[in-house]
């Protein structure tokens, strides 16, 4: 099943952190392939190659292995790129099997804002126009989980 933007309700989820690393590092980690294959994605599930294209329209591909073995495809395209302060992308949701996406084709947008508290990072990241309350809970929970190994990487 397709779902469009003009037929999604607005569920999203707002996410915030902060991380005692300077946004420069923080967004770092969000944009090298080599660091972020060391924390994405919650605990129990490895990334196992992380391809950025990190330009306005580049591509980018994450593969993460998930507790039973699967391989999950993370991937959209960047919106915007502000270094170190803003970062935006889609995420395609395409037949994953979290919760709520399983035979769902649908384009999300994350929004992930780095704000500067001299020498450390509060993150705030936004997801927006998931299909339905169980996808957006299963991606909250998702987030939170690769957020806490964004910190414990970060010490």
């Amino acid at each position: 099943m397709t779902q469009t933007a003009t037929n999604i309700q607005d569920y999203a989820v707002t996410l915030t952190r902060e991380f005692n690393a300077p946004p420069q590092r923080v967004f770092q980690a969000w944009t090298d392939p080599q660091i972020l294959v060391k924390w994405f994605g919650p605990k129990g599930v490895s990334t196992e190659s992380a391809q950025i294209d990190l330009q306005v329209g580049g591509a980018y591909q994450f593969d993460l292995r998930l507790p039973d073995g699967q391989i999950a495809h993370h991937r959209g395209e960047y919106r915007e790129i502000d270094p170190p302060r803003k970062l935006v992308f889609t995420g395609i949701l395409d037949g994953q099997g979290c919760a709520g996406s399983t035979g769902v084709y649908a384009e999300t947008l994350v929004t992930i804002e780095f704000q500067d508290l001299e020498g450390s990072t509060r993150l705030i990241l936004t997801h927006e126009f998931f299909p339905n309350e169980a996808s957006k809970e299963s991606h909250s929970m998702g987030w939170g989980g690769s957020l806490d190994r964004l910190a414990e990487m970060l010490v």
